[in-house]
């Protein structure tokens, strides 16, 4: 006689039915909706992380190219943070599962970095150079490293699905890039409105904070990971090292593909969010108009968000990201002709803006896929070292992204502008490589990355030939 487990299984089955490879369907909407949730603390912590040079600069007094090279410090411990807590999951065995419990674990830890980052002493000399440094590592390198390496690899706990895991990272997304926007749009109207000071940009990180702790709890009650290696697989998982799981996924081509294309997405959508904020202040100067490139980015955003599983579903998680990144060449090519203009700025900086949607939609599910070709050719997935690039990714990219903009505005020459100097030249040809050159380029390279990109053409008979062998054993 069947059980009521087993029953609902069947009708779970029968109601969700398959997706165009032929597997069992799992997620519903809530499953979709308190999964995305997560995605709030992440990207408050990340989008922070990009505004942290205005803050420093503008409102603290620092030295742009110190604070450029205080946040790549920070990110190179948030490199080596990636792999230990990859191991870590791979090792961990709860009763609530092995990602999943990280969620609760960093809800407290994440409000606190939050705020921290803020909190920075005046008038402190080096020691705010210190201060930044330790509180940014804190944030980055533990807090979001033990959030974001188990809340990718849930994504492989929860389904077998690719057509559910392209769904997956699209809410996440969109609820990630909703913070983004929010801090784009709200971010210095609310803190001039709350005094314009540090303490205003501390009130609304308790803010952001407190909704990053409700999104985690949330996601943490509402998951379940139904797919997570037990065994004889987990037993081989075990004995893999930090040193040869890495190994293996350096002598993964697919890998290293999809991780250079990840850090090259996360330096243009890290300047992108973060760097018109000094094209209003140089270029327009009127600081209001970060605001407005924020709000007019909404619309192709939504247009984004609402068409992106089409696309996926039409042309698959390459194709899309390779016609995403064509979109954004040609739209960062008409800026380059008119870089100082502003209606060809909102116009074309909303193309780029549309391109992005697909591109930071795919890139999970696209790293997860990998762990197919370790099992092929290792026996392993390494499921949680695997998806720990998607945190290392997107450090890496936001970190090169946030320290060159310090970098190249000291290069033109704002810090005189930061101290009430004029706008040179230099300053502008900076901005103007800020906000479109150097993500141009970071388009081309990822095209030419996808171009070659054929690891979804074979996820069908590979996975089929994992489950072969699985079963043989």
């Amino acid at each position: 006689m069947e059980s009521k487990k087993e029953k609902r299984r069947k009708e779970m089955a029968r109601e969700l039915g398959k997706d165009k490879d032929g597997i069992q369907k799992v997620m519903r909407a809530p499953d979709y909706a308190s999964d995305a949730l997560g995605q709030i603390a992440l990207n408050s912590i990340s989008c922070l992380a990009g505004q942290m040079t205005f803050f420093y600069t503008n409102k603290m007094g620092m030295a742009a190219a110190t604070v450029g090279t205080v946040l790549l410090i920070a990110k190179i411990f948030d490199a080596i943070t990636d792999l230990f807590m990859g191991k870590i999951v791979d090792k961990t065995h709860t009763k609530y599962g092995k990602a999943r419990p990280w969620l609760l674990r960093m809800v407290i830890p994440s409000m606190i970095a939050i705020v921290a980052l803020f909190t920075v002493p005046k008038g402190a000399g080096n020691f705010q150079y210190i201060y930044a440094l330790l509180t940014n590592i804190f944030a980055s390198a533990i807090c979001y490293t033990a959030i974001a390496v188990p809340y990718y690899t849930m994504m492989a706990y929860k389904t077998k699905s690719s057509e559910e895991k392209g769904k997956m990272g699209t809410f996440r997304s969109a609820v990630g890039y909703a913070i983004g926007v929010g801090l784009g749009i709200g971010l210095i109207p609310i803190t001039t409105a709350l005094g314009d000071d540090q303490g205003a940009w501390i009130k609304f990180a308790v803010i952001l904070a407190i909704l990053s702790g409700v999104g985690l709890f949330i996601t943490f009650k509402g998951s379940k990971e139904r797919f997570a290696e037990e065994g004889e697989e987990q037993a081989k998982e075990n004995e893999v090292s930090i040193l040869k799981g890495l190994g293996m996924l350096v002598k993964n081509p697919y890998w290293i593909k999809i991780t250079v294309f990840g850090v090259c997405m996360n330096v243009m959508y890290a300047m992108i969010m973060a760097a018109p904020i000094y094209y209003a202040q140089c270029i327009v100067g009127d600081m209001g108009f970060y605001s407005t490139i924020n709000t007019i980015n909404l619309i192709p955003s939504i247009i984004g968000f609402l068409t992106v599983g089409i696309l996926i579903n039409k042309f698959g998680l390459a194709r899309t990201a390779k016609y995403a990144s064509i979109i954004g060449i040609a739209g960062s090519a008409v800026r380059c002709i008119f870089p100082s203009s502003v209606p060809v700025t909102l116009i074309f900086g909303s193309v780029v803006m549309y391109a992005t949607i697909p591109l930071i939609s795919v890139l999970p599910a696209m790293v997860l896929n990998t762990s197919e070709v370790n099992m092929k050719n290792f026996g392993v997935r390494i499921t949680g070292m695997t998806n720990a690039s998607n945190s290392f990714v997107g450090k890496i990219g936001n970190g090169l992204g946030g320290s060159a903009i310090g970098w190249v505005l000291a290069a033109g020459g704002f810090d005189a502008v930061a101290a009430g100097g004029e706008i040179t030249k230099g300053v502008t040809t900076a901005v103007y490589a800020l906000n479109i050159y150097i993500p141009l380029a970071m388009f081309v390279i990822m095209l030419i990355i996808l171009a070659k990109y054929d690891l979804e053409d074979k996820m069908q008979a590979l996975a089929a030939e994992n489950e072969a062998k699985a079963a043989s054993k």
